[in-house]
């Protein structure tokens, strides 16, 4: 969705851009690119630990590059948020502005903020206190791009009940029921059957990747992929192209964002309440659900975890170097 900035000065532009990734990020470097006036939301990256000329000359070529794939992109605006010097971080401003004038961008302001201060690296403009309110923006959430990365509590009860519980035996019709209809289940009031009949599904390698094409698609695909799946494993019949792409973000067609974050939801729950493969697997799934919603930095976080309880799984390497490389789904670029 193409959201209208209208701030009224700089400070007020700084708190849009904060506005734009839903809450105040920290040792981060956030890029909000426009097209004329309107912008197409924010690109947030990790402040790089190195501040060599080569560093900072690829993280602001890398930034800027995902930022033109959305298409027509005149102007950018940008903010480094840091908890420490923030004239440490100039040189990377200054290379990001030497870019953008490279690329024909044009540079509103490339702003600092720190817990006590924000300014604008070019123009010495600085203040000691926070930046002003935007007039009628969304309320910024608590926290940063760290808030609700650990997964939820785990209630001993329910655990056990998964784990002793039992689940009919599936064929394709009862699968992609099941994964459809944890869509919209209440965690409130979880079915330990249902839980654990997902966690034992989820340890399938192949009916994982099909449940993750199914959440970024519709039950349909689910079918079709599941039934792909079953060819590729028994008869080495190749994988449809289609599916593949999905599974690879490849893809200008957008999923519905609802699903995977209902399916990011109920993996992590689950993932709370068992243990070992099981564990790891809905660990590697939420974990490519969060890079699915171009949530990075839970990615990390989930991958991380997931190698830990189970260092063979594949999924993990494959999903760590597309994050390393800095590859995001296409259809992130599609809003």
């Amino acid at each position: 969705m193409t959201t209208i900035l209208k701030a009224a000065d700089k400070g007020e532009l700084l708190t849009a851009i904060s506005t734009l990734v839903g809450y105040t990020p920290t040792e981060s470097l956030v890029v909000a690119p426009f097209r004329g006036t309107r912008s197409r939301g924010a690109l947030r990256v990790d402040l790089p630990t190195a501040t060599d000329a080569d560093t900072l000359a690829a993280v602001a070529a890398q930034t800027l590059g995902m930022v033109c794939r959305l298409g027509g992109i005149t102007m950018i605006a940008a903010a480094i948020y840091t908890d420490g010097d923030h004239a440490r971080h100039a040189l990377l401003a200054e290379t990001l502005r030497t870019a953008s004038d490279l690329l024909g961008l044009d540079v509103a302001a490339i702003f600092y903020a720190t817990p006590n201060a924000w300014g604008e690296y070019f123009t010495g403009e600085a203040h000691t206190e926070p930046a002003p309110a935007l007039p009628g923006a969304p309320a910024i959430a608590a926290g940063d791009q760290h808030a609700g990365i650990e997964l939820p509590a785990t209630d001993p009860a329910l655990a056990a009940a998964v784990a002793s519980a039992v689940f009919p035996t599936d064929d394709e019709a009862t699968l992609t029921a099941l994964l459809e209809d944890v869509l919209t289940a209440d965690l409130t009031a979880p079915d330990s059957s249902t839980l654990a009949h997902l966690a034992a599904v989820m340890a399938v390698p192949a009916v994982r990747d099909a449940a993750l094409i199914q959440w970024a698609s519709d039950e349909q695909t689910g079918r079709e992929a599941v039934a792909a799946q079953t060819a590729h494993t028994t008869a080495g019949t190749p994988f449809p192209e289609h599916l593949g792409r999905i599974y690879l973000g490849d893809t200008m067609q957008r999923p519905d964002l609802d699903r995977l974050a209902a399916a990011l939801k109920v993996c992590r729950f689950t993932a709370a309440h068992v243990t070992g493969r099981e564990h790891a697997a809905l660990l590697a799934a939420a974990a490519w659900l969060s890079w699915a919603l171009g949530r990075t930095t839970h990615a990390v976080h989930l991958l991380d975890h997931a190698r830990q309880a189970d260092p063979g799984l594949t999924l993990v390497d494959t999903l760590d170097a597309v994050m390393t490389a800095g590859v995001l789904p296409a259809w992130v670029f599609t809003r």
